[in-house]
């Protein structure tokens, strides 16, 4: 992302020393951003290791799955992602760990993940539909569920923790994350340039911007 603007102000400026600079500059935010190992060691403060259930000895009330999205395929019929799945099935792992219900919430997309996991279960609590964010799902979730009923336990990429935990609080809800959450983090410390290390690093990028966001309009 910050090459792509680099690449706009590149062919904005009329000088040619700024636009060997832009080139150049954005030359560089290329390369490093597509190291793998860049994103991996970023990454690790959006991790928040506070919040583990070991670290509080709660029993959580729910575990909050959060839509990862859907996609259509050459047919037209809409499909769960992958990140939708694994999410879901993590959910759903942590829903019998503990013996409480799951909480399917994200848009509509949820229908799909919460059908595709709702056989041989009977934890589902709740599928909240309504939200087209991680704000409105908080909002949302207090049309289903009492904040004092007792922590929820997120199923969601350990990226997304840090923003999802600041929104949650600020509606008064308690949260906890898996202790063993680590092993949905993709660590990779390659210094080879790849295509995955950029899109890990915009990830990085959409979170920050994201917590911003939310900060200076006041949602977290």
């Amino acid at each position: 992302m910050p090459t792509i603007w680099l690449i706009i102000l590149y062919f904005l400026v009329k000088s040619n020393k700024f636009k060997k600079f832009f080139f150049y500059l954005g030359f560089v935010f290329l390369f490093i951003t597509s190291l793998p190992v860049v994103s991996t060691f970023i990454g690790k403060y959006f991790y928040n290791d506070n919040y583990r259930i070991s670290n509080h000895h709660k029993k959580p009330a729910y575990v909050l799955v959060l839509g990862g999205g859907t996609y259509i395929d050459g047919y037209g019929k809409k499909y769960p992602t992958s990140e939708s799945i694994k999410r879901s099935r993590y959910g759903k792992e942590l829903s019998e760990q503990y013996s409480i219900p799951l909480i399917f919430s994200g848009g509509g997309d949820v229908f799909l993940s919460s059908t595709y996991f709702a056989k041989g279960t009977r934890q589902i609590y709740v599928i909240e539909f309504e939200s087209a964010n991680t704000f409105e799902m908080t909002k949302n979730l207090k049309k289903y569920i009492n904040v004092y009923d007792g922590p929820l336990l997120l199923a969601t990429d350990p990226m997304h923790h840090k923003r999802t935990i600041l929104v949650l609080k600020k509606q008064n809800f308690d949260v906890l994350i898996p202790d063993n959450y680590l092993k949905n983090i993709v660590t990779n410390y390659s210094v080879v340039p790849s295509t995955k290390g950029i899109k890990s690093f915009n990830k990085i990028i959409y979170e920050v911007l994201g917590i911003l966001w939310y900060y200076f309009t006041g949602k977290i």
